[in-house]
């Protein structure tokens, strides 16, 4: 009788809690204004990638062409506020769907109550991809196979979502060192990661895998790991209208959805913040106060950036493929073997 009552309290949290953040995206989504609408040549199997960005226009095109070489066949993006020249470099693509908004990223939930309402509105019933503008998913045999051959697989084994391990690239000098030409690939100014120094533990409330460590950890956390950022993330989802994201892409609502780490098959995202122009963006955020904990972990950057490289020979590798990843126990091949 006990466990029953434990069974329908623990139902009745998660119906509240998915209406909660179905009303979240429903009154944040007013804020969103259509700027350029190219929706309608969605078509009903494509996989679409959904995005959250302000000034990020340098990082467009190589990310653009990356997520199209998976398969991703529409993009829709927030922009919030950007002035620089996002909206006119992407207004004669086909594939790009803009929204804008001026309104707090702080008070969307850091974004996501929009992109929750977007995938709703747009992404149910379709795999849908979430991600930031400096993120590139890579996945076992990801090289020589697509995101429709990954999600046709994950279909034909009825899991709806998929896990991946955030991982940090970086350059071998300073932050000022690593100047991203616009339109190439960021790992010729990145290419190294923290090859160990990553810890796991399971969240059993939300079914989810705990994940931190790399270099941000190793760095500016290394007094406080406890603080250091999460890095696992469900990027990946094949949307229903009552899903939704609670923090960033590291945890989603129902359940199950968390569950991908349980499984031989998960990928990584890369992630390339620590290029030059972070520096100028740095100083941007720190004035805007949007980001989590009033913005503690750019406090941190900033800190951390005025006396210390990143680079570590004992720590360091250079990025070789997903293969390298899996050799690392980053991510799993094993059912792809």
């Amino acid at each position: 009788m006990l466990r029953l009552i434990k069974r329908i309290t623990a139902l009745l949290s998660n119906i509240i809690e998915l209406l909660r953040f179905f009303g979240y995206s429903l009154w944040h989504g007013r804020s969103l204004r259509l700027i350029s609408d190219k929706s309608k040549s969605v078509g009903a199997k494509d996989i679409l990638l959904f995005c959250t960005l302000r000034n990020e226009a340098h990082r467009i095109e190589f990310f653009l062409d990356y997520y199209r070489n998976l398969g991703v066949k529409h993009f829709f993006f927030v922009d919030n506020g950007s002035d620089d020249s996002f909206q006119e470099l992407v207004s004669s693509h086909d594939d790009v769907t803009v929204y804008y908004t001026e309104a707090s990223y702080k008070a969307s939930n850091f974004g996501m109550h929009w992109l929750n309402h977007l995938l709703r509105k747009h992404g149910t019933g379709h795999w849908c991809v979430t991600c930031d503008p400096d993120e590139f998913l890579v996945y076992p045999k990801s090289d020589v196979l697509d995101l429709y051959d990954l999600t046709t697989y994950l279909d034909s084994n009825h899991r709806p979502s998929f896990f991946t391990l955030m991982v940090d690239m970086y350059g071998k000098g300073s932050l000022s060192d690593s100047n991203y030409l616009p339109g190439t690939n960021p790992l010729e100014v990145n290419p190294y990661f923290d090859k160990y120094g990553y810890f796991f533990t399971e969240n059993h409330r939300y079914n989810s895998l705990w994940c931190q460590g790399g270099v941000r950890l190793r760095t500016m956390f290394k007094d406080n790991p406890i603080a250091a950022p999460a890095i696992n993330k469900t990027p990946l989802v094949k949307w229903k209208w009552y899903y939704s994201y609670l923090s960033s892409m590291h945890m989603a609502i129902p359940r199950r959805l968390n569950g991908g780490f349980k499984h031989g098959l998960t990928g990584a995202v890369l992630h390339f913040k620590f290029i030059a122009a972070f520096q100028e963006k740095m100083v941007e955020e720190m004035e805007r106060g949007q980001h989590y904990g009033d913005s503690a972990e750019y406090k941190r950057y900033l800190q951390f950036l005025k006396d210390s490289q990143n680079y570590c020979d004992d720590m360091s590798i250079e990025y070789k493929g997903w293969q390298q990843l899996d050799q690392l126990g980053l991510i799993k091949a094993n059912e792809w073997r």
